[in-house]
């Protein structure tokens, strides 16, 4: 592994126009006007996106018939979604830090 892989990688992925088309890839293959209708980009925004996204391993293309499909590379879509866990406990760990001590132990009176 080269030093520069962890700085590339996550500053592809910090692109707001790159993660959307990789969200949408997380569900399936798609050409480059599938994306760009769905996502609403113009395709050249979305064909130099995937060629950044495939400069950084994310993603593989294939040609399927006579348009070429595009695809998350192995290994990403459980990466992505142990990034998600990640972020979504240490969310409630904020906000169990973030509420005062008098909320976590208040508890409304039982109903009569």
């Amino acid at each position: 592994m080269d030093e520069n892989d962890y700085p590339e990688f996550f500053a592809t992925l910090a692109n707001f126009s790159r993660l959307s088309i990789v969200q949408m890839l997380r569900c399936g293959v798609a050409t480059v006007t599938q994306i760009s209708e769905t996502l609403g980009y113009e395709q050249s925004r979305v064909s130099h996106s995937l060629a950044r996204l495939q400069r950084a391993g994310i993603v593989g293309c294939r040609w399927e018939q006579k348009r070429k499909t595009f695809y998350l590379a192995e290994g990403v879509s459980p990466l992505l979604g142990a990034i998600e866990t990640y972020l979504e406990q240490r969310q409630k760990a904020r906000n169990a830090r973030v509420s005062p001590a008098w909320a976590r132990n208040w508890a409304p009176a039982p109903s009569e």
